[in-house]
């Protein structure tokens, strides 16, 4: 399986913005620039449009050239070009009126995207570095709401957030299996922020074909392991001349706690990768998930690897890890709601950890009681996450349903 082929479904190379922020930047500023469609027709924007913060398109009324025809009409922006065709707007009267899509990545050569009546859209890409992508400090005004009003707002933003992880596996496990998934996961989540980008590489050049064919030597994991990821982690040398070291690995370890740093991450890697050597990882997660009721008792036992060699995750990695990689592959692989998946969601609601520092900070700009008991819900922190990516950090507090009474995305 050539995995390098597909790493841009794995890990973006360029930072992501909310939909709601590139409304925000083409409002203030976009509008003005030079620009040019992928027709190669070049774009002179009279009016950016009024901004519609209900359903249909993002701006309506928007005046442009178009090479030297004038149009009048709404203007559609999405971080994706196949964004338009997922969100069904193809097959939706109510997007006939725009006369061009504004994109920010391109996974494919559409020059145009259709209408319902089959009339082709103009669209225009948008290069990063037109951008200013300088997150602006949070302004964040105090929550009116009750204790009990504040944390249900952070419970829906967190299921909406884990929703998200979830439809993103959803839609790769077309070309990817579900068990990958989880390992792609798990790789992610070890690398943290600091070193996420390292850990996708050695993901990518781990030889997984061979892993899942069984034509490795189950003990050879751990050197082979530290050989992709050019890191001395204590293993006995060997020779894996038909393996490539991926370019542009930085390990970065300063802030880091001990348990977290990365080669001590790729060691568990190593010893949990030789655990489920001849089990299937996703299908082992399913039979005991059965089973057992989800807790941090439960998630630290099922990442425990009886190594020598490796720390062993805590309580509160564990129920991390899990959450952040396993759980969307799981989710991600009931097809409709079903019991099961209600028996999850409520054990998913029920799983603490330590705070984070934003949410920490956070919950202080609210009042919220330092020993208030659902401060240290994961779901609840997962929810603040969610809040600060599309709300704090993206200027938009105007919209943001904590500190604007009746807010609502659309």
């Amino acid at each position: 399986m050539k995995l390098k082929l597909y790493s841009s479904l794995f890990e973006p190379d360029r930072p992501y913005l909310p939909e709601r922020r590139l409304q925000k930047l083409w409002m203030n500023s976009l509008w003005k620039r030079k620009m040019t469609t992928l027709d190669g027709d070049s774009l002179q924007v009279l009016s950016p449009g009024i901004w519609n913060h209900h359903e249909g398109p993002d701006f309506r009324n928007a005046m442009l050239f178009i090479g030297e025809t004038m149009k009048e009409g709404d203007v559609e922006i999405h971080y994706g070009n196949g964004d338009w065709y997922r969100h069904g707007h193809h097959t939706d009267p109510a997007y006939d009126r725009v006369i061009l899509h504004l994109i920010f990545n391109s996974i494919d050569k559409n020059k145009r995207v259709m209408n319902s009546k089959g009339e082709g859209i103009p669209v225009c890409l948008i290069d990063y570095s037109m951008l200013d992508i300088c997150e602006p400090d949070p302004v964040c005004r105090s929550a009116t709401k009750t204790p009990e009003e504040f944390f249900s707002v952070l419970n829906k933003s967190g299921f909406e957030r884990l929703k998200i992880k979830t439809d993103y596996i959803r839609r790769q496990s077309a070309r990817f299996d579900y068990d990958l998934m989880c390992w792609w996961g798990l790789f992610q989540i070890c690398g943290l922020s600091a070193n996420r980008s390292s850990f996708n590489r050695v993901f990518l050049n781990f030889p997984w074909d061979d892993y899942y064919e069984k034509r490795l030597k189950k003990n050879d994991i751990p050197s082979l392991l530290q050989y992709i990821s050019g890191l001395d982690l204590g293993f006995e040398k060997k020779e894996f001349s038909d393996y490539e070291i991926p370019d542009g690995l930085l390990w970065l370890k300063m802030g880091i706690r001990p348990p977290s740093l990365p080669e001590n991450r790729l060691k568990w890697l190593s010893a949990f990768l030789m655990s489920k050597y001849e089990i299937s990882l996703f299908k082992d997660l399913i039979d005991v998930l059965k089973n057992k009721r989800q807790s941090k008792a439960f998630w630290k036992d099922f990442f425990r690897t009886n190594s020598l060699n490796c720390r062993e995750p805590g309580y509160d990695l564990s129920v991390e890890m899990a959450m952040n990689a396993l759980m969307p592959v799981v989710l991600a692989s009931i097809e409709s709601p079903n019991e099961e998946m209600k028996k999850y969601m409520k054990e998913v609601s029920s799983l603490s950890v330590s705070e984070y520092r934003i949410s920490r900070r956070f919950y202080n700009r609210h009042f919220i009681d330092k020993n208030h008991p659902l401060r240290r819900t994961w779901i609840h922190q997962q929810g603040i996450l969610y809040i600060n990516e599309r709300y704090c950090s993206q200027d938009l507090t105007e919209l943001c349903p904590l500190c604007c009474s009746g807010a609502e995305e659309k």
